[in-house]
Formats: structure tokens, sequence, C-alpha cells
């Protein structure tokens, strides 16, 4: 299992690493430099594999918690999340939340192992939304066609994927010493202990 997580968190680290590259370009180009949607495109299929990445390494860094109720809400709620950022990419506060709120969720009730690296990515995505929403307010870039400051946006994504990649390697490091379970059930937390 510790293998498994190493390289679920490595793909999602990876994904959320792309996610990043795409804030600090929205923050550099402003968002309006004629090229925005091939790089829409690679940031959307980048947080797709990044959120449902962090979702399941957290569903497996958690699969023998003593709170199994809390814990699959929590993961059903960052599992909206994450159909949320499919929906739309765009809509940074709707997903942002719902997997903050998902990741803080099953951080309650994770053992004390995996607990500080479901914080941090809990606390990245609700921090992620306090910066966006500050830029916004201090109109912080140009803003774009729709409305929007690209800037703010970029800025909040750049946190949230630096914060999830903290946290996924903590969460692959902290996992060496986790408990076989069958693969039945293995994400769920209703797998048989071997």
């Amino acid at each position: 299992m510790a293998r498994r997580m190493q390289r679920l968190a490595l793909v999602a680290g990876l994904g959320w690493l792309v996610v990043a590259g795409y804030g600090v370009r929205e923050t550099m180009t402003d968002g309006d430099d004629g090229s925005g949607m091939a790089y829409y495109a690679v940031y959307s299929i980048a947080l797709i594999v990044g959120a449902v990445l962090s979702v399941a390494s957290a569903a497996l860094a958690t699969s023998g918690s003593d709170r199994p109720r809390l814990r699959i809400a929590g993961l059903v709620v960052g599992g909206l999340g994450c159909a949320l950022a499919v929906v739309g990419a765009w809509a940074l506060p709707a997903w942002m939340t719902l997997l903050g709120v998902g990741f803080a969720m099953v951080a309650v009730a994770a053992g004390p192992g995996p607990r500080r690296a479901l914080a941090l990515l809990a606390a990245g995505q609700l921090t992620g939304i306090v910066v966006l929403i500050v830029a916004i307010e201090a109109e912080v870039g140009t803003r774009d066609s729709y409305g929007d400051y690209p800037a703010a946006g970029g800025m909040a994504v750049v946190l949230v994927a630096v914060m999830a990649i903290v946290a996924m390697v903590e969460l692959a490091r902290g996992n060496r010493h986790a408990v076989g379970r069958s693969d039945a059930g293995l994400l769920l937390g209703v797998g048989r202990a071997e």
C-alpha cells in the first residue's frame, strides 16, 4: 500500500505542478495573450488529475480510520469538488470550497499519521479562496473581457497547487508504515485487513 500511495501522490503532485504553472502564467500574462484556450485545456486536465488523485490519496491514507462515516462523507464532498472541477475548472471558489471542506472532514476522521498532510490539503484550498477574494477586491491585475481578474485567480491557483504538492509529498513519505488491506474496498476502507 505504501508504494501505491507514493505513486498516487507523485502523479497527483505532477498534476498540481502543471496547475501551478498555469497559475504563474495567468499572473504574469494577465490572461490576455491570445493563446489562453490551449493553456486552459491543459490546466483543466491537470486540475482534474491533481484533484481526483489527491482525493484518492486521502482515501488510501485513511482506509483504516476509526471514524468511517465522517471519512466517507468527506470523500463524497471531495468527490463533488472533483466533479465540479470537471464541469468548470474556471469556478475556482466552488471547487476549492468543496475540496477544502472534504479534505478537512477526512483530516478530522484520519489517524495522527496522515492528519497533518490532509489538514494542509484542506488549508491550501480554503486559503486559496481567501487569496482569490482579497486579490479580486484589491483589483490585482487587469480585468479581462469576462470581468474577472486572471492575475487574482492565478495567485490563488499557485497557492493551492503549492500547498497540495507539499501535502502529497508528506502523504507519500508518512504512509510507509501503512497496514495492508485487500484491494476490494481499499479506497473506501471497507476491505478486510490481511
